[in-house]
């Protein structure tokens, strides 16, 4: 069996601490990118800060007792070792952030998949994403609705409807949008949205 090189210090190289440094940090990031698009990393909490340190000891410890059963303590550290493990910790980063923007979508996001977007009930209206002029959302207050300003249609020369389509986004940015009122209720079954 051979034994781990020795510098001239007389300390061991090892690919260990590297490797499980990567894991800590891709541990770190992605925790905020999910608390990011969930929204308690902007609601001010102290503890989403304590989550975030948590989630990067895990990976530390973790990533250290995976790679040590693997062998990794043993093994020099090199270039291509280097490499692959930025590489792999970006890759875990990136692949957690494009499924937390899947689960926690914005305001914007939810509403051209549900009603506005190519396809959905008001997309070839004035209130489809194309022509909907503004949308609000006040973060945090559940009781204020995201509203919906209608805009002209390309091409018509109708004039754009001045009544204002108001949806409940809920906070944990998983549950439908919902019509806030009877008006917006209205406004969608006389498009045909269900």
């Amino acid at each position: 069996m051979a034994h781990p090189t020795v510098d001239r210090s007389g300390a061991r190289e090892s690919a260990l601490p590297l490797l499980a440094s990567v894991c800590a940090t891709a541990a770190a990031a992605a925790a905020l990118v999910v608390l990011a698009k969930a929204g308690p990393l902007f609601d001010r909490r102290p503890w989403t800060v304590l989550l975030v340190v948590a989630a990067g000891m895990l990976g530390l410890v973790g990533g250290w007792w995976v790679f040590r059963l693997m062998g990794f303590d043993r093994r020099r550290l090199t270039l291509r070792t280097t490499v692959a493990a930025l590489v792999i910790g970006a890759t875990i980063v990136w692949g957690t952030n494009a499924v937390a923007s899947q689960v926690w979508k914005t305001a914007w996001q939810r509403y051209t998949d549900e009603l506005g977007g190519s396809g959905a009930c008001l997309s070839g209206t004035p209130y489809g994403e194309r022509w909907a002029s503004v949308i609000t959302m006040t973060a945090g207050d559940d009781d204020r609705p995201m509203e919906v300003w209608p805009g002209t249609v390309d091409g018509s020369t109708r004039a754009a409807p001045t009544k204002v389509l108001r949806l409940h986004f809920d906070k944990s940015r998983t549950r439908p949008l919902t019509p806030a009122d009877a008006s917006s209720r209205a406004l969608l079954d006389s498009y045909g949205c269900r």
